[in-house]
């Protein structure tokens, strides 16, 4: 009797553990992109735009509010062109639907693009804005989600659609930030050497 109860019980937390899988633990989708074809692609037609502050030394803080269907990095895209953004950094919190993160491989020079076809919480989103080598802002953000059964994924944000929304704060300052290509990575890095003012 006593080798029998020995095989049930180890059995027991084997069971526990497959029955804690949750249903949506469906693995991503993988593809591979090089950095210059991660630009955002997409649209956001409802997203609001607030100033809310603006200080001596020329900093503004703006609330940019996205809705259902808007997609996040062609939000903030739009929002740095059509502001004239030199330098910038934000953060947001609500939620999102099918997204996709990257992470950067640099012996490939590509971001191992990850997406998810499913509703997340945004657990916590921040990045900066900077001027690229073409002398346009380029926006930079990080992402971390949360799955249904509370797990959390993220990376380098590649794509996300707001649902049913997002509410981000975008500082920007009147001092611009730029960028340089770098030829190890294929990446466009700042560069706080550029660009410097005179103090």
């Amino acid at each position: 009797m006593r080798p029998l109860l020995s095989r049930s019980l180890l059995a027991i937390p084997f069971l526990s553990c497959a029955a804690q899988r949750p249903p949506d633990a469906i693995p991503p989708t993988i593809r591979w992109l090089k950095p210059s074809e991660t630009a955002p692609h997409g649209q956001a037609p409802s997203a609001q735009l607030r100033l809310l502050t603006t200080t001596p030394d020329g900093a503004k803080t703006y609330a940019l509010i996205l809705s259902q269907g808007d997609e996040v990095l062609s939000a903030l895209q739009t929002f740095a062109n059509e502001q004239h953004v030199v330098s910038a950094h934000f953060s947001a919190i609500g939620a999102v639907r099918d997204p996709e993160v990257g992470w950067f491989d640099p012996a490939r020079k590509q971001y191992k693009g990850m997406s998810l076809h499913e509703q997340m919480e945004v657990l916590t989103l921040s990045g900066d804005i900077a001027l690229g080598v073409d002398g346009k802002p380029v926006v930079h953000t990080h992402v971390a989600l949360g799955r249904s059964d509370g797990q959390s994924w993220g990376g380098h944000l590649l794509a996300a659609t707001a649902s049913p929304t997002l509410e981000l704060y975008v500082t920007t300052y009147p001092e611009a930030i730029h960028k340089r290509f770098d030829p190890a990575t294929d990446l466009q890095l700042i560069d706080l050497s550029l660009g410097r003012q005179a103090p």
